[in-house]
């Protein structure tokens, strides 16, 4: 799937108070008419039209917990609402934005409704959905504010706002782009891409994060589905839509030299669905765990299988697909029986 028909780009930006953004892929080109180079670097504040931008920095803060305690960093929830952004004529344009935290970076996905007539969010309502489809309709703007006078300040943010509870392990990689560094081996297009920044990779497969710089991504990925990420990738770069695909990788990858080799017959497999889109030197991607499988079976000729496989009781259960998120639907909340509504 792609969500780049009306203008869509994925980003990564720091998850500290000056918010800077790291990478964003080439689709801001059609969504905002800004190049990837003038956004790069930039403060995402400077792109925030609705008033009081400042008060972005306070989504990605740590949130308690049912038992009280703060949520699981590794772990982290996903968001969704609409916002305003700004575009290089200096106007407004109505974006849904999805963002999940991931270690100390934010991975973000952007919808751009140019269709969408501008206007302030003076007040904000929304739909909160329960876990057995009881539909509740919420004035977020009026709980805010009378959390806010409560602490004593009138400072005022209204997004669309919701979280996921259920805990979703996810990874970000940034690949090179083949195409661009043939000339660095001649068997460089066999190994594929290169990953030149990842986070949080310890939590999809049995791989750190500065153990893979410069290793092959295509390694990484379960045999049965080579072809299948190849196709993916050569998709990826050859567009500036956001896309949607879904393979596995080895649960223990050979990465360091030495460590002991897990056959690909006892391996197991980590399924994951992924976000994609092109950036300028390669292609981000975010990995969401779905589950860990065995390995598969082999057909006749000696491959292996490759087959749809649904999640098991190891896997994470939330309900909530990245699919889902790139939802083209302007008016739907994507608040699903597994979302809450963010205080």
């Amino acid at each position: 799937m792609d969500g780049a028909s009306r203008g869509s780009f994925l980003g990564l930006h720091t998850r500290d108070p000056s918010l800077n953004v790291l990478y964003v892929s080439n689709g801001c080109r059609t969504a905002l008419g800004f190049e990837p180079s003038h956004i790069i670097g930039a403060q995402v504040y400077d792109f925030v039209y609705e008033q009081n931008a400042g008060d972005y920095m306070g989504i990605y803060k740590r949130h308690p917990t049912v038992d009280g305690e703060l949520e699981d960093e590794d772990d982290a929830d996903v968001y969704c609402w609409f916002t305003n952004l700004k575009n290089a004529a200096g106007g407004a344009v109505l974006h849904k934005l999805v963002s999940m935290k991931i270690d100390d970076i934010v991975i973000f996905m952007c919808a751009a409704y140019p269709e969408a007539t501008y206007q302030i969010h003076n007040e904000l309502k929304v739909q909160k959905i329960d876990s057995k489809g009881v539909k509740e309709d919420l004035n977020v703007t009026q709980k805010m504010k009378s959390a806010r006078h409560k602490r004593g300040t009138s400072h005022e943010y209204n997004p669309a706002l919701y979280r996921t509870r259920n805990r979703q392990a996810k990874a970000a990689f940034i690949l090179e782009n083949h195409c661009t560094h043939t000339e660095i081996s001649p068997d460089f297009r066999v190994t594929g891409p290169l990953i030149a920044y990842c986070t949080n990779t310890n939590r999809v497969i049995e791989a750190d994060t500065s153990d893979l710089a410069s290793y092959p991504f295509l390694k990484l990925v379960a045999p049965e589905d080579l072809l299948h990420v190849t196709k993916f990738y050569e998709r990826l770069v050859e567009s500036t839509d956001v896309q949607f695909e879904r393979f596995s990788l080895l649960y223990q990858p050979h990465v360091i030299s030495g460590d002991i080799v897990i056959s690909e017959e006892d391996n197991r497999r980590v399924v994951v669905e992924c976000l994609g889109s092109a950036v300028k030197d390669g292609v981000v991607l975010l990995l969401r765990k779905l589950c860990i499988a065995p390995p598969p079976k082999r057909d006749t000729m000696g491959n292996f299988i490759r087959a749809s496989i649904a999640p098991d009781s190891e896997g994470d259960d939330g309900g909530l697909s990245l699919f889902d998120l790139l939802s083209d639907d302007p008016n739907t909340t994507d608040a699903r029986d597994s979302w809450t509504l963010m205080d």
